[in-house]
Order: structure tokens, then sequence, then C-alpha cells
């Protein structure tokens, strides 16, 4: 590799550069993160004390589960909201574009301290709430029903069990749909936060209400209204595909370009700013 494409991959990339950015931003955030996951989880904790100690009957499996959905919604939300913050004040937007590091190492960390913690620290944080307040309040109280993560385990177990062939493939569709769902949603809010700088976080979550009430309704007329599923097997495979596999790869392969679109968008909104 030749001196001027080391040249070059530094200039987009650097660890060590990365490495002092990320240290440098933890340290002007981290005030701000100790005390939003301590609101968090004792919020969390709280309302679910509340919400056993109020009700005479066990809180169910689903009820835990729609609770756990909004819930993340609602926070993760809120975590993506707040990346690409410089581009809402002229003044911050001067000094985040002349920062000493590339525009993709900038890009970098707004993607990992944002989305990647929306997808994957969240959840974990609420899941954390919730088994604190299970396991402390079953000590004073044995008979709130608490079951641990069974709310989850269950669902999981429930659709992939076996069953008819057609409809196992329905449901693995399903599967692979919901777990791409909040990358999905976080990376639309993502790339609107890049491209509005006035409410983004309304025009955004606009946008995604009707991202994913197009293709929710495209799935229930075919699925529902049209009875598709009811005639899926090897013999009569969906539209063009060879079979029920080749079809989850193709909504598997399409969500993920899909993804990479959004993504790519929000980089170039980033690299037009310092034009």
């Amino acid at each position: 590799m030749t001196t001027k494409n080391l040249s070059n991959m530094n200039n987009l990339f650097n660890a060590q550069r990365f490495r002092q950015y990320l240290a440098l931003e933890f340290t002007n955030q981290k005030q701000l993160l100790y005390y939003g996951v301590g609101a968090v989880v004792s919020f969390l904790i709280v309302v679910l004390y509340l919400i056993r100690a109020t009700n005479n009957t066990p809180i169910t499996n689903d009820d835990l589960l729609g609770l756990f959905f909004f819930t993340y919604a609602v926070i993760a939300t809120a975590v993506v909201n707040r990346s690409f913050l410089s581009f809402r004040s002229q003044k911050k937007l001067i000094t985040f574009l002349t920062f000493p590091v590339s525009q993709f190492e900038k890009f970098l960390f707004e993607y990992l301290s944002t989305v990647l913690v929306g997808v994957f620290i969240v959840p974990a944080l609420i899941l954390f709430a919730y088994m604190l307040e299970g396991e402390v309040h079953q000590l004073l109280d044995k008979n709130i029903g608490y079951t641990g993560l069974t709310f989850i385990t269950d669902v999981i177990n429930d659709t992939l069990s076996s069953g008819p062939e057609n409809k196992l493939y329905v449901k693995k569709v399903g599967m692979v749909i919901v777990f791409l769902m909040p990358w999905s949603m976080m990376n639309v809010l993502f790339t609107g936060t890049s491209v509005f700088s006035k409410w983004p976080l309304i025009k955004s979550a606009l946008f995604v209400a009707v991202f994913f009430i197009y293709h929710g309704l495209l799935v229930y007329l075919i699925f529902n209204k049209m009875g598709v599923s009811d005639y899926l097997s090897n013999e009569y495979p969906l539209f063009f595909f060879s079979s029920g596999n080749a079809a989850i790869n193709f909504v598997l392969f399409s969500m993920i370009v899909a993804n990479a679109v959004f993504i790519y968008s929000a980089y170039l909104k980033l690299t037009e700013k310092e034009l």
C-alpha cells in the first residue's frame, strides 16, 4: 500500500484520533449520560412497582410485551433525536464542522452514540430495570407474578415452534421484519435529524409512521385480505420466489438495502454541510 493511500485512509479514519474524540465527547456528556440512565431506570422501577402494587392480578405477558415496546419506542426515539444536535444552531454547527476530526469520524460517532445505543443499549436498560424491580418486589410480595423474561422467550418459542410449512414460513417472515423494525425505525429517525433542522423529531416521526403504516397495510392486504398465506407451499410459492427461504432472504436483503440508503443519505447531508 502506497504512502498516498495510507494518508487517505488516515484522513478518513484514524483509530487513535477517533478514540480521543470518543474520550472527549464522553467527558463532555458523562454527567448527562449518568443522569439520563439513572432517571430512566428509576422511573421504570417506580412505574412498574405502582402498576404491580395497584393491581390485584399479576401483569400478563401480553401487557408486559406491550409495555416494553411502548417504553422502548419512547426512550429510543428520544435518544436518536439527539443526533446531529449541532445542525440546529448556526454557532454550534460552525464549531462542529471545524472540529479537527474527519467527516466520517464525526458521522460514526453520531451513529454509534444514537442509533446503536437505541437499538442495543436502550432495550437492555429497560429489561435491567424490569428485572431489578421484579426481583426486589417479589422479596416483599411473592404474589406479584414476576416470571422474569418469559414474556419475551415465550413469544420467540411460540413463533419458531413446529407447524404447517406454509404457516411457519409466514411466521419466519414476520419474525425477520419484527427484529429489523427497531433498526429501521432508528435509521429513519437518524436520517430525519440530519435533514430537518427544525422540529426534526415530529417530522421524522411522521415519516416513520407513514413508512411503517404503508408496509404494514401492504402485508395485511396480501396475507389477510387476499388470503395468500393459505396457498403458500413449495409447489405454489409466493410470487416469483422459488421457496419460502428465498422469500425470507429477499425481505432481509431489501430491508438491509433500504437501511443502507437511509444511512448513506444521512452521511451525504453531513458532507453537504461541510462544502
